[in-house]
């Protein structure tokens, strides 16, 4: 029964910095295009690292809505989820938009598997597969693994060089907000 009320403690502790990030709280911030060109040019390794994060948020949501889609999602795992669709993709948006701002590429399409943490065509293939009453923890297990390669890609660009303000912040909240979530999501394992 602990166990239990950890994660929930967990979720709600998870929707309550969705909460706070969907109201303008500490998200990272938003560079129009007009405040780029007073800042210094980011790195190759700035820019990398926004394209593959794009890449690897639209994964997770993706996984997530291969998981509502299956219907009778237990209530903790269906706000987990439905977290990882709205935060990510507002992520996704501004990071497409600071590349924008920066006459920068928008990320191409995804690489091998593992390549930047990202889950293989195989391990995808098991939550397509997963039965309604299976897709649940197939989830949670994989979407694991999957904020595990975000957090290290962050990591491995906040151990470099400093580097452009809004990718440095991206990397630190992705460290900070998956970990969190990592922690919930393996309570509820």
């Amino acid at each position: 029964m602990n166990l239990r009320r950890l994660a929930a403690a967990l979720v709600l502790l998870v929707a309550g910095v969705a909460a706070v990030l969907l109201r303008g709280g500490h998200a990272p911030e938003q560079k129009p295009a007009v405040a780029a060109e007073t800042e210094a040019r980011p790195s190759g390794v700035d820019v990398h690292y926004a394209q593959m994060m794009v890449l690897h948020h639209e994964q997770a949501v993706a996984m997530s809505r291969t998981l509502l889609a299956k219907g009778s999602v237990p209530e903790r795992v269906r706000l987990i989820a439905e977290f990882i669709i709205q935060d990510q993709q507002l992520e996704i948006d501004q990071t497409n938009e600071w590349l924008t701002a920066w006459d920068e590429p928008a990320a191409g399409p995804a690489g091998s598997g593992a390549e930047h943490g990202m889950l293989s065509a195989a391990q995808l293939g098991d939550l397509d597969r997963a039965d309604a009453r299976k897709a649940p923890a197939v989830f949670l297990r994989l979407m694991i693994e999957h904020h595990r390669g975000a957090i290290t890609m962050s990591r491995s660009l906040l151990a470099g060089p400093e580097g452009n303000a809004y990718i440095h912040s991206l990397a630190k909240h992705v460290v900070n907000e998956q970990t969190a979530e990592n922690d919930a999501m393996a309570a509820l394992l």
